[in-house]
């Protein structure tokens, strides 16, 4: 568990000490003040009461669900690809350290970034409390719904990069497996089953209106389970090569 903590601990502050760090948290504060603005002035203007739950955080949590699919990457293919690429892996299985600890290390190291950012991202729905009385509940579930998003899209991430040193492949692998992953679920013929659990899109998207549902905490955790056993089996192949 410490050394987990400690690739963890690496890897956080390795993002904010980088430029791609901050490039990508401007990024989603930029789409997010924006998407803000647009919401909030057409509500008023149109003389709506403004329900910053379902109108003004659905609206952020939801766009940058579509987002993060381009952003998650960047970030995976650094922790990953890259560090199979400059011998850091190389380093790490030389150490008393287990792979499953470092795949989860590198998961949480992600999720730390992301989860700061999206603490700070409630600062928007948060401001409209001003002037209205949103459900927190349903708030909560709405922040949790794109943590858990992002942990999806991080977890196939991370196994997409562990299958190459090349960062740019990496990058456009993650991407475009996650759109096949999601677009998977509208293949005619797929079972019932299947369509639910694939769309963690929608799966988020009933999170925002407060439907939690075990069913759907129990799908992300069985997403992410499965692609960061399978980022293990990759690099537990690696590590003997090494």
């Amino acid at each position: 568990m410490r050394a987990t903590l400690a690739i963890a601990q690496r890897d956080f502050k390795g993002f904010f000490g980088t430029p791609v760090g901050w490039i990508a948290a401007c990024i989603m504060f930029l789409v997010a003040g924006l998407l803000f603005y647009i919401v909030t002035y057409g509500l008023i203007t149109r003389g709506q009461a403004v329900d910053p739950v379902s109108e003004i955080l659905g609206s952020l949590t939801g766009f940058l669900n579509y987002i993060n699919i381009f952003i998650v990457p960047i970030f995976t293919m650094r922790v990953m690809s890259e560090e199979l690429s400059q011998g850091t892996y190389r380093l790490q299985t030389s150490a008393p350290i287990s792979t499953t600890e470092i795949v989860a290390g590198k998961f949480l190291g992600i999720m730390f970034y992301f989860g700061v950012i999206g603490l700070l991202m409630l600062v928007y729905p948060l401001y409209v409390t001003l002037f209205a009385q949103p459900d927190y509940k349903v708030m909560l579930a709405g922040w949790l719904g794109l943590m858990l998003n992002i942990a999806a899209v991080v977890s196939i991430g991370l196994f997409i990069g562990s299958l190459t040193k090349n960062a740019v492949i990496s990058y456009l692998g993650s991407v475009f497996f996650i759109i096949l992953f999601l677009f998977s679920a509208y293949v005619q013929g797929a079972p019932e089953w299947y369509q639910r659990s694939v769309n963690i899109l929608e799966l988020g998207n009933d999170l925002v209106r407060g439907i939690v549902k075990t069913s759907s905490l129990a799908i992300y955790v069985a997403i992410c389970g499965l692609f960061l056993f399978l980022s293990r089996l990759v690099l537990e192949t690696k590590r003997w090569r090494v």
